[in-house]
């Protein structure tokens, strides 16, 4: 089994923290949230860019971050690889221009970092590493072990060092959004790197204001769209993203496309995850943009033709 070492988690990039301080009662962290449904994280891999699927569960007091990653094997999240438990260091900053009230916020694991392998493969690319450089004891299914001092060489992670996300966060209607991950599976690990969008929110599940999300809620996605697609051979990157840009800014002109994520792997492949509103107004939207003759007419020079790769699911909202 082959693993991108940041598949790990969000953090594998070393460097030494600010000093936490209590959280802001601007942003409302307190408490404990979790995935609506499963995630996709697309990783580099050895063909390009690869699925990863996983479902969080984050918890937070003032100035602290306990977190629970479970990565799973497949888009419906029922074969678990592994799970990630990690804790450390919260500072909240200043103000971020991704969403109003959305806040800067350096994330340090800087306590623990425990892996437990839940099925035999990973179990034996974790015992694939030198002795002691992937925890101290060798690895089995269901047993965990902390690798914050030992590091695990296989995924990326040095030994005693602890490692800071320079993230963007936003609390809106009970949900909590982190910044969009890189498409080519990278760390946010200068604060430069800090994402300029909003991922698939988690839900609180208790603690911090009680607060009631509608059915109409629009920063609630209720269906996802995965596209992959090849850039032509002769095609400019720069010109890719032009196209995208004009595409969003017509579906801008109503409520049905909540965000969009959009980048590139080094194979030349192109991701865009698209969250909507719903399923139904999806497929209107995506109807009338086929009549969008003007905005469509350079994809011909743009897309390797029969490249493109579509799947959607539903996040049970």
């Amino acid at each position: 089994m082959k693993l991108a070492p940041t598949s790990l988690c969000l953090f594998v990039a070393s460097g030494m923290a600010a000093p936490a301080f209590a959280q802001d009662s601007a942003l409302d962290l307190a408490g404990t949230w979790e995935s609506i449904a499963c995630e996709l994280r697309p990783q580099a891999g050895q063909a390009g860019i690869d699925p990863w699927y996983l479902k969080r569960s984050i918890s937070f007091e003032p100035g602290r971050i306990d977190a629970h990653f479970t990565t799973f094997a497949d888009a419906n999240c029922s074969a678990p690889l592994l799970d990630l438990k990690f804790g450390g260091d919260v500072t909240i900053l200043g103000a971020s221009d991704v969403a109003e009230g959305a806040r800067e916020v350096d994330l340090v694991v800087n306590d623990y970092l425990t892996i437990t392998p839940r099925m035999e493969g990973f179990a034996e690319f974790l015992n694939s590493a030198g002795a002691g450089t992937c925890g101290a004891d060798a690895w089995s299914v269901g047993v965990e072990q902390d690798v914050f001092e030992t590091g695990c060489t296989v995924m990326g992670v040095g030994a005693n060092s602890p490692t800071t996300e320079y993230e963007v966060l936003h609390v809106s209607a009970g949900h909590l959004y982190f910044g969009a991950r890189p498409v080519d599976g990278m760390p946010l690990a200068e604060p430069g790197d800090r994402p300029t969008a909003l991922q698939m929110p988690l839900k609180r599940l208790a603690g911090g204001l009680t607060q009631k999300v509608g059915a109409d809620d629009l920063r609630v996605p209720k269906h996802v769209e995965i596209v992959l697609f090849e850039q032509a051979d002769d095609a400019d990157p720069a010109e890719v993203r032009a196209f995208f840009e004009t595409i969003t800014q017509k579906m801008n002109q109503n409520d049905t496309l909540l965000y969009r994520t959009v980048g590139q792997g080094d194979d030349g492949t192109w991701l865009c995850v698209n969250y909507w509103t719903n399923r139904p107004d999806m497929e209107t939207l995506n109807g009338q943009a086929r009549t969008w003759a003007n905005e469509f007419a350079a994809m011909g020079k743009l897309v390797k033709p029969g490249s493109f790769r579509l799947t959607s699911y539903d996040t049970g909202l």
